[in-house]
């Protein structure tokens, strides 16, 4: 099995227990990006370093990717997934805050760091969110209301 098949199954499971959505479909020919119940997006990047703090990189097909997805969907959302620790799931706002998407400055990368019983701190190379994502927030954070 592909690493890649391990850590998104750990992501599209959630989703599918959660019972919140009907479809999961691939988005595009990359191993990365999925359609959820025709409306939601989902991009998702993954870590093996088994603890805090964990690191993903961008090259430019992958933000390319994520800004095509953004501009055919309403919803678009980037799965963390932090080895066994959890996922961490940012809105397109704040992906945005942390990742100037714009800038053409490669590669981009975002830091993830959680203490024990907290909330994931995340940072980009363009900034750092105000506010703290719960492990828990995953994948209620996709619903549209």
């Amino acid at each position: 099995m592909q690493n890649f098949e391990f850590f998104h199954g750990a992501a599209l499971i959630k989703i599918i227990h959660s019972g919140c959505f009907k479809m999961i479909t691939s988005f595009s020919k990359s191993n990365s990006a999925y359609l959820i119940d025709e409306k939601i997006g989902l991009y998702i990047k993954y870590s093996q370093k088994r603890m805090s703090p964990w690191s993903f990189a961008f090259d430019k097909n992958h933000i390319e990717e994520i800004k095509e997805i953004n501009n055919l969907l309403d919803n678009v959302f980037i799965a963390f997934v932090c080895n066994e620790d959890g996922i961490c799931c940012l809105d397109w706002t704040e992906f945005s805050t942390i990742i100037s998407v714009e800038n053409e400055k490669y590669p981009k990368w975002i830091k993830i760091n959680r203490k024990k019983n907290e909330k994931y701190s995340v940072c980009g190379i363009d900034g750092v969110l105000k506010h703290k994502i719960g492990n828990s927030d995953f994948p209620n954070k996709l619903k549209i209301l």
